[in-house]
């Protein structure tokens, strides 16, 4: 990865694996300012000191099983499942997810079209540029190598990625794709790939709300017309000469979702843990999706779930690929504080908000 290969360049605050932990501050108001959230994120991760990731330890990242429920449907495995979810959610942030839906065919089908569609010439793959001009939707397409987007940063990451979106009013069709010809099957494999993921996602619903201690059926109706972004993201071996100034794969950040779906097929995720107060490398379960929260499910959640710092590296020697799902509520679904994570003592720390009112609105959404 990076920080070992040029290991200098991330020692901006200590020599050890400790990291000061988020003060975070009553912001309950009328109002919520997406880009002055946007700026205290970007500084917060700037003094990150990630220099010394260790390897994970059994139980760091816990595995979750949800086949048994899938299987029954049954009250009393939700329960079993709910409660290892809410431990998951409030003491690591991330688990790895087996036991899903998502075909374990189909998953192998994406991390072949993912490769391929790299493996296109550049020529090819700029003329879906992201928001290149004429194209009405922001945010879809090909992200170029060196980008400073998704995170906005500073320095450039060291990754290339595909991205299509959704939500009420976008459907796969607003999103550009290459001609048939050039990589046929493409976005075939993709649309059936997101519908199935969209799919798991609903089906987590109910467990995020039991977890709460919510009625199972609480979140469905947010999530009617969920808003969802699916990034198929190579990372190359590491240059000897970098074009641009670059330290990450992906620079370190936290999700702004409600949760996020990954599929990684090499190690190169590393996360922050809040257990053992260092940051540590993140193991690859085969067939597994890592979940994390995200900051908006942390502040619904009033705090009480985690909404994890992580950054992506390299390969010294080889590509390695991943494709994380980015789950939201409706774009104008209104996210008032969970009635089970606040009482008088511990009053709401955030204003009601939407998707649109939240980050999304600092990330041109």
């Amino acid at each position: 990865m990076l920080s070992t290969v040029r290991n200098a360049c991330h020692r901006v605050l200590t020599h050890h694996c400790r990291v000061p932990h988020r003060h975070d501050v009553v912001m309950r108001s009328t109002e919520f300012d997406p880009a002055a959230k946007e700026r205290e994120l970007r500084a917060e991760s700037s003094a990150w000191d990630v220099s010394n990731p260790v390897p994970a330890e059994p139980g760091d990242i816990p595995v979750i099983d949800i086949s048994a429920w899938v299987a029954s449907g049954d009250d009393a495995d939700l329960a079993v499942v709910a409660a290892q979810v809410n431990e998951a959610c409030e003491s690591a942030g991330f688990f790895q997810l087996i036991g899903h839906t998502v075909p374990s065919g189909l998953i192998e089908e994406m991390f072949d079209m993912n490769e391929r569609f790299h493996a296109l010439p550049l020529e090819a793959k700029e003329r879906i540029r992201m928001d290149r001009e004429g194209w009405p939707v922001g945010g879809v397409g090909y992200l170029p190598m060196y980008s400073r987007k998704l995170p906005t940063r500073a320095k450039a990451n060291l990754n290339e990625a595909f991205l299509i979106k959704g939500n009420g009013e976008l459907g796969f069709g607003d999103s550009q794709w290459l001609a048939d010809a050039a990589l046929p099957g493409f976005r075939d494999t993709v649309e059936r790939y997101a519908d199935a993921v969209n799919d798991l996602a609903l089906r987590l619903l109910p467990i995020y709300a039991t977890a709460l201690g919510l009625d199972a059926g609480f979140f469905a109706p947010g999530f009617e017309k969920p808003s969802w972004r699916l990034r198929m993201t190579r990372y190359p071996p590491v240059p000897e000469q970098l074009e641009v100034d670059a330290d990450f794969g992906i620079a370190p950040h936290v999700d702004t979702t409600f949760f996020t779906l990954l599929l990684q097929n090499a190690q190169g995720l590393t996360i922050f843990s809040h257990q053992r107060d260092c940051w540590i490398q993140a193991p690859v379960v085969p067939g597994a999706f890592v979940v994390n929260s995200g900051e908006l499910l942390k502040q619904w959640t009033n705090d009480r779930y985690l909404s994890v710092r992580h950054f992506a590296n390299n390969d010294a020697r080889e590509s390695r690929y991943s494709i994380p799902f980015f789950y939201n509520a409706a774009a104008d679904y209104p996210m008032e504080c969970l009635p089970t994570c606040h009482d008088a003592d511990n009053p709401p720390k955030y204003p009601t908000i939407s998707y649109n009112q939240s980050q999304a609105a600092a990330q041109g959404e």
